[in-house]
């Protein structure tokens, strides 16, 4: 079987956690935090539509298909593949991004009656399981969304055609709209920041206009009736501070916070509070293309799979420490201008307009845990 890093992450934490029987909780900084975990009773896989497969955790795990047992495993048998499969992902180098074997997964994937390394799912959950609260003593199934970072940073939120917002510009005429449109590859290298230094050189103001999207603006205003306006001028703000590489969201909401469009009183801690909110929502459930009614599609919350091994969890019970987390180890990156019809001016009715579109992106944990640059970037911030 093939498979790239992220789905064969999936198999390594599933095989893990049914190994120990139990997931530690993570704080904001993506560190374990010893007093805080859930043991694991059951976790589930339905590979065939109709047909589940049900793992009890113990010494002896047990394996029941549609209800009836079908084999035992001693949990220590499962010791050496775990350790070989997290030895063959993150062997392979960062940069290749394609489907691998791994050769050694196929005699424990068949002795536990896995058919396929990544379990399909109809919604955010990536792993569903039964876990058992040790202050409460409920138990409950739920599902989390795994997200690993052996491999390429994965996407939190993708972009598309319907994640375009539109701005209007003011000040410009033809002839500096064609001139803003005419720098691209053939003339630069960096054409994107140059263009983007042409336009607001030439313009005397750019403003939030109007999402593309009529049902992404609805799940947005699910958020906050105003957070579309909150959201397209954090776009705004990465594309304004193109040339300075600005693209964390911790430093975009701090540029919100300074510029404070809606003029808010406590403007420091508001936009961090929607933003967290957009985060979580698009974490848990929400999408661009999909009217979202507000409920968690991964009812558990996150499971992060670390370089080190360690496989921990952001629980839903913890919503601060997840909320907190998603915003510093998030940034924003461009999907293809010509591909989602961006970042070009347009005329309509003799008003200039220009959209801008953006997705969102993990950042590798371990190059998040250094803050020399955020600190240089919030100093020279805070000086202005």
């Amino acid at each position: 079987m093939k498979a790239n890093k992220g789905e064969w992450s999936e198999l390594y934490a599933f095989v893990k956690l049914l190994k120990e029987g139990k997931i530690y909780a993570a704080d904001e900084n993506v560190e374990r935090i010893e007093n805080i975990f859930f043991p694991i009773m059951k976790l589930y896989r339905e590979e065939v539509a109709g047909s589940s497969v049900e793992y009890q955790t113990g010494e002896i795990i047990r394996i029941y298909k549609n209800g009836s047992l079908i084999t035992e495993i001693d949990s220590s048998e499962l010791l050496e593949p775990t350790s070989k499969l997290y030895k063959e992902i993150t062997e392979r180098k960062s940069s290749d991004k394609g489907a691998f074997e791994i050769e050694s997964a196929d005699a424990i994937m068949q002795k536990m009656s896995i058919t396929k390394v990544k379990a399909p799912s109809a919604d955010k959950s990536d792993i569903k399981m039964r876990i058992h609260d040790i202050h409460t003593g409920y138990e409950s199934d739920v599902g989390f969304s795994i997200k690993s970072d052996l491999g390429n940073p994965p996407t939190l939120l993708n972009a598309g055609s319907n994640t375009n917002f539109v701005y209007e510009i003011f000040g410009i005429d033809d002839a500096d709209m064609n001139e803003i449109n005419s720098i691209d590859k053939s003339i630069s290298k960096t054409y994107m920041i140059d263009r983007m230094n042409k336009l607001f050189e030439l313009a005397s103001d750019v403003k939030f206009f109007k999402m593309a999207d009529e049902t992404y603006e609805c799940n947005l205003m699910m958020i906050d009736s105003m957070f579309p306006e909150i959201y397209g001028d954090f776009i705004l703000n990465h594309y304004k501070h193109l040339s300075e590489s600005i693209s964390g969201c911790v430093e975009l909401c701090d540029l919100l916070v300074k510029s404070n469009p809606l003029g808010i009183r406590n403007p420091e801690v508001f936009y961090k509070y929607k933003f967290k909110k957009m985060l979580c929502a698009s974490a848990l459930g929400m999408t661009p293309g999909k009217n979202w009614n507000g409920i968690d599609d991964a009812s558990g919350g996150y499971i992060i799979v670390k370089r080190d091994g360690d496989v921990l969890c952001y629980h839903l019970y913890n919503r601060n420490f997840f909320e907190e987390y998603l915003l510093r180890n998030t940034q924003v990156d461009r999907p293809s201008a010509s591909r989602y019809d961006y970042a070009y001016v347009f005329k309509e009715d003799g008003r200039y307009f220009i959209r801008f579109n953006v997705q969102i992106r993990f950042k590798s944990i371990s190059s998040s845990t250094t803050n020399d640059r955020l600190m240089a970037y919030f100093t020279k911030l805070n000086n202005k």
